[in-house]
């Protein structure tokens, strides 16, 4: 009975503590969101750690239309990468520079597209037939800015 209680106690904290953690908005989210009919929970992240080195990486998500992505840009080499997961009907990727044929993605896939603008010889897309599995965990990590850790 003891066992019971304290168990349920220790579980009441963590709920607590862990459930405003999932719920918080994030400060990233797109400047446009005060204006009606603009896709609202569109969240970015940059990695830090790679900022050191002059490597653009940047995650993204949209909760709601179960969309991630991921930008890496490295400019002295003259590539993107670019991964996408489901589709983002509002086309926000897009607002970061990456051209619309790839920023919307394609439900239901996971897209990734090479670029090399040095040597187009090396550009290339495939693509894997399903969304992210840890979409969910990458949502979280992107809204808390724990991206690139």
């Amino acid at each position: 009975m003891v066992t019971v209680a304290l168990g349920t106690a220790a579980g009441a904290f963590l709920a607590a503590g862990l459930i405003p953690l999932a719920a918080a908005g994030s400060a990233r989210a797109d400047a446009d969101d005060v204006s009606p009919a603009v896709d609202t929970d569109f969240i970015s992240a940059t990695d830090k750690l790679f900022a050191l080195f002059g490597i653009n990486d940047v995650g993204f998500a949209d909760p709601d239309d179960n969309f991630e992505a991921m930008v890496l840009n490295i400019p002295s080499l003259h590539i993107t990468d670019v991964l996408t997961s489901g589709a983002d009907p509002s086309d926000s990727l897009a607002a970061f520079g990456v051209p619309d044929d790839i920023a919307v993605g394609t439900a239901g896939v996971t897209v990734n597209t090479f670029t090399d603008s040095m040597d187009p010889l090396l550009n290339s897309t495939f693509t894997i037939p399903f969304t992210d599995p840890l979409a969910g965990l990458w949502d979280l990590l992107v809204a808390h800015d724990f991206f690139g850790l």
